[in-house]
């Protein structure tokens, strides 16, 4: 079954709605027929809040009308479509990945893993990843998260065939790591990066984009250009995702030994006490 995957590469705005949907949409014009598209960590709103105050305003100000653009591209694209987003709840705040397929919301995942001032702006994600049955199986995560192999192998264990990942990357070696995840499970990964900088003064931070598809195979299908705007697809083929042997003899998940793999949570509580 051959499918067409995808992300947008937007250079976006900390704090400006319309010109982050209008390069959206810009750039979404620029797709031919695509089954999957990926957009990047908090699209809307930007990265760089100075507060957790400042996060929940422009969380609350811009969850509607971010929510309806999601939904709008992907009727437009007649395609599923992953973006990242801050999703208010009463006083919470989650890095959230909304799921929509052509006009309708399938579901949305928080953020697990927080990293660094996320901890300060955002609650973390209180809601196991899961995957959603868009025509073939997708899964999410997101930037962070990639760092911790359980999510991509829960993923897969739930039969994802594709991983979809908004991400505002800052280590180079995470797109290493992402090809890693990608054969450790057998699954496609379309991890969308933005470029631009979020000037907040005092803070600034620049994006730099390389989107990656990551194959079964442990290999970039394509990589984007770093620090420019970018949309592409590719067609790939779901059985190579869903071959999980590595030998004739070795099967990824079914020769996994998890009643002998010792967690160590109880020796880590105790090193920190």
């Amino acid at each position: 079954m051959e499918v067409s995957l995808g992300f947008i590469q937007p250079r976006l705005r900390f704090g400006d709605l319309d010109w982050n949907m209008g390069r959206i949409d810009r750039l979404a014009d620029t797709l031919d027929s695509p089954d999957l598209i990926v957009l990047p960590e908090l699209t809307y709103t930007g990265y760089l809040f100075r507060s957790r105050e400042e996060a929940l305003e422009l969380g609350r100000r811009f969850w509607e009308p971010s929510l309806l653009h999601v939904l709008r591209l992907s009727e437009r694209l007649s395609a599923t479509v992953v973006a990242g987003v801050a999703e208010p709840d009463g006083d919470r705040l989650y890095n959230s990945a909304v799921v929509a397929s052509r006009g309708e919301l399938l579901g949305i995942y928080r953020k697990i893993h927080l990293f660094n001032e996320e901890k300060i702006w955002f609650d973390p994600g209180d809601r196991p990843p899961r995957v959603f049955d868009i025509g073939f199986r997708l899964g999410v995560m997101i930037c962070f998260d990639w760092a911790f192999p359980e999510v991509a192998r829960s993923l897969a264990l739930q039969g994802a065939d594709v991983i979809a990942h908004p991400s505002n990357l800052v280590f180079d070696y995470a797109y290493t790591a992402t090809l890693v995840r990608a054969r450790e499970n057998s699954v496609y990964i379309v991890t969308a990066n933005r470029v631009g900088m979020d000037d907040r003064g005092d803070k600034r931070l620049l994006f730099k984009g390389m989107s990656q598809i990551s194959s079964p195979d442990m290999e970039p299908i394509y990589r984007a250009r770093p620090y420019t705007e970018e949309a592409y697809t590719a067609i790939v083929d779901l059985g190579r995702a869903r071959d999980k042997w590595i030998t004739r003899r070795n099967h990824l998940l079914r020769d996994r030994r998890p009643e002998l793999y010792t967690l160590g949570g109880e020796e880590l509580e105790r090193e920190e006490a």
